[in-house]
């Protein structure tokens, strides 16, 4: 099989399990819909512990309409095209610390029909997205908490696509990791996560690059194929799928205790490792790279890292 029709199956299994999980996982359950590792999950679960994990609201969701397809998937692009003309950690004009879960329901339940998950009535709301055209794939999932005063305060955004047309892949450029770096400049951290080989059955392992701003509420995830080259380890970012964890911005030195309940900071510690430790690059290097338009990829020595089970 060649290395790109690899890297089409490979997307296809994100993508499936990303719908599978959008449909089969409760609410507050470990969900991480893009990792095909067990044991690299999120969780989404309220970020502030005084709240309930589960808040039943009066749904105005029942009277606002549902777009019929075609105006859905219209909706959808927009809305993925200019991220509904807001920055992260604002998404499709949903802001942690200042929008309502009613102002997330007007944006988010005309999208109802193109969605094989939707729960917005309680906290965590979701919704799963889904665009297709011929065998191009596009899926999308929000999740977002909202506290007692329905001001939400945690949007956890994944998104991942799968595409034989460099225009099709031009849909989710808000995302992709040139584009993050020139927008919100260099992170606090790069880190690492893969394996020292392909496992000897099921599908293939991942290569991740994590990048953290604390001061701006955001922490996203990328997630690719990796590929064995000699006796290294190689990530292209370039086809890679996204898990971003977004906090009102402005709370750097309450930015990890947001994180805690989602299992993030247990997941960096014990997998994650500083990309200059296990690359020739420094965090400095990898920005002035990866900030502008590159096919270049990423290489780790396998002996820095585990062997799979």
């Amino acid at each position: 099989m060649t290395l790109q029709k690899l890297a089409l199956v490979y997307g296809y299994i994100l993508l499936i399990c990303l719908i599978l999980l959008s449909c089969t996982s409760p609410a507050n359950t470990p969900t991480s819909s893009f990792d095909v590792i067990p044991n690299q999950t999120s969780t989404l679960i309220m970020s502030n512990p005084t709240v309930a994990s589960t808040l039943t609201i009066n749904s105005t969701a029942n009277i606002i309409p549902t777009l019929p397809i075609d105006q859905a998937n219209f909706k959808f692009l927009e809305l993925l095209a200019n991220n509904g003309n807001c920055q992260l950690p604002c998404v499709w004009g949903i802001t942690p610390g200042q929008s309502s879960y009613i102002d997330a329901q007007n944006i988010l339940v005309p999208l109802s029909s193109i969605s094989n998950f939707t729960d917005l009535s309680t906290s965590p709301g979701d919704i799963s997205p889904m665009y297709t055209d011929g065998d191009n794939i596009l899926a999308a999932r929000m999740a977002f908490l909202f506290s007692m005063n329905g001001v939400i305060n945690h949007i956890t955004f994944q998104i991942g696509i799968m595409a034989s047309s460099s225009e099709f892949s031009k849909k989710i450029e808000n995302y992709t990791l040139q584009n993050i770096l020139s927008q919100h400049g260099n992170p606090t951290k790069v880190m690492l996560s893969t394996m020292a080989k392909l496992p000897s059955s099921g599908v293939p392992d991942t290569f991740k690059i994590l990048l953290l701003y604390p001061d701006q509420g955001i922490l996203v995830n990328y997630t690719m194929q990796m590929q064995i080259v000699g006796e290294n380890i190689m990530g292209c970012p370039s086809d890679s799928s996204a898990e971003f964890e977004l906090y009102a911005s402005g709370q750097s030195n309450s930015f990890f205790d947001f994180l805690e309940p989602t299992g993030w900071p247990q997941i960096i510690e014990n997998t994650y490792k500083p990309i200059d430790e296990v690359t020739a690059m420094t965090k400095d290097d990898f920005y002035q790279l990866f900030s502008e338009q590159t096919e270049e990829c990423v290489l780790t020595p396998a002996s820095l890292w585990p062997i799979p089970n």
